[in-house]
C-alpha cells in the first residue's frame, strides 16, 4: 500500500529475513541451531539495551518496548513464529509455503551463520538447502517476479 501510495506502478517487492539452518533431521538442525540462535539473541540485546538507556530521539520511539520484545524471544519462538527455517528439507519446505501463504513475500534474506555457529555446519545447510529446498519453489520464482 505505501509503494503504491508513494506513486510507483505495481505493487514493489517484498523481502523478508529468516534464520536458516537445513540439516537431513530436524532434531540435528535443532541440535546445531539453538545455541547459535540463543546466543545472538542475547548478544542483540545487550547491545541494543544501550539505544534505550538515557537516549530520547523521535526517530528513535519506542526503542525500550523493541528491547523488551527481544529478550522474550529465543530459537523455540523464532521457530514457532516461522522466521526460523530449522528442520530437514521437507520440513523447511512446508515451512516457507506455510510462511507465504500467511505473510506473501517474493525474497528470502536468509541468515545462515548465526552468532558463532561453526563455518562447515553453515556451509552443510546451505548446499542441503541448495540441492534439496530451492529446487522446489523454482518454478514459483519466475511468477512472483511479476
Amino acid at each position: 500500500e505505501a509503494w503504491r501510495r508513494a506513486g510507483h506502478p505495481g505493487s514493489g517487492r517484498v523481502m523478508l529475513a529468516f534464520s536458516m539452518c537445513c540439516m537431513p533431521t530436524a532434531e540435528a538442525a535443532i541440535a546445531a541451531y539453538r545455541t547459535p540462535i540463543d546466543s545472538y539473541m542475547k548478544a542483540l540485546v545487550a547491545a541494543a539495551s544501550s539505544w534505550a538507556e538515557g537516549t530520547v530521539s523521535k526517530d528513535y520511539v519506542g526503542y525500550d518496548k523493541m528491547i523488551a520484545a527481544l529478550k522474550q524471544e529465543s530459537f523455540d519462538s523464532q521457530r514457532r513464529k516461522g522466521t526460523c527455517w530449522a528442520g530437514s528439507p521437507s520440513e523447511i519446505r512446508q515451512m516457507i509455503a506455510d510462511y507465504a501463504a500467511a505473510v506473501p513475500f517474493e525474497i528470502a534474506s536468509l541468515q545462515v551463520n548465526q552468532h558463532m555457529m561453526p563455518l562447515e555446519a553453515a556451509e552443510r545447510s546451505l548446499a542441503l538447502f541448495a540441492a534439496e529446498v530451492m529446487p522446489h519453489f523454482a518454478a514459483a520464482a519466475p511468477q512472483a517476479a511479476a
